[in-house]
């Protein structure tokens, strides 16, 4: 498939419109409330992130980010003492730390993915269920391509 098929052009505004309505304040605050999340919504997006490369360093999850890792310093403290996420010694340098999700951020996560998919099948009510189930397939193929594109890159 070119970059010049009409047809990755639309799948790219289509990705944009999905993107904007995720990301957005008004959508954020909707499942935050639905699942009784009180932080910063950036806060659950590094919760998320801490969550699938744990234990990791967070210089790791900054380079994954593509922030500077200084920016993550008063997300990781709020999250720390909520007691989302524990840093543990990195037995391969013990001069670094490693940050994983405690317990009770698992629980929250819990919440928060279970509110993001209420919010997702809402979307889709009415969709005939082989067509959500192609969508999910493509998807989770476009989260694989992305994932290994992002890990070459920083091997890099």
């Amino acid at each position: 498939m070119t970059t010049d098929d009409g047809s990755i052009t639309a799948a790219a505004v289509a990705l944009n419109t999905v993107g904007c309505w995720l990301l957005s304040p008004a959508t954020k605050r909707r499942i935050a409330a639905e699942a009784g999340l009180t932080l910063p919504a950036g806060d659950y997006t590094l919760l998320t992130q801490i969550d699938r490369w744990q234990p990791v360093r967070l210089s790791t999850v900054a380079e994954r980010l593509e922030v500077d890792r200084s920016s993550l310093t008063p997300q990781t403290k709020r999250l720390e003492e909520a007691g989302l996420i524990v840093r543990v010694a990195d037995d391969l340098d013990h001069r670094a730390q490693l940050v994983q999700v405690t317990a009770h951020g698992q629980e929250l996560l819990v919440r928060l993915w279970a509110a993001r998919s209420r919010a997702l099948a809402s979307l889709l009510d009415g969709w005939d269920s082989d067509d959500a189930a192609r969508l999910t397939d493509s998807l989770i193929a476009l989260a694989g391509s992305i994932g290994s594109r992002v890990h070459k890159e920083a091997a890099a």
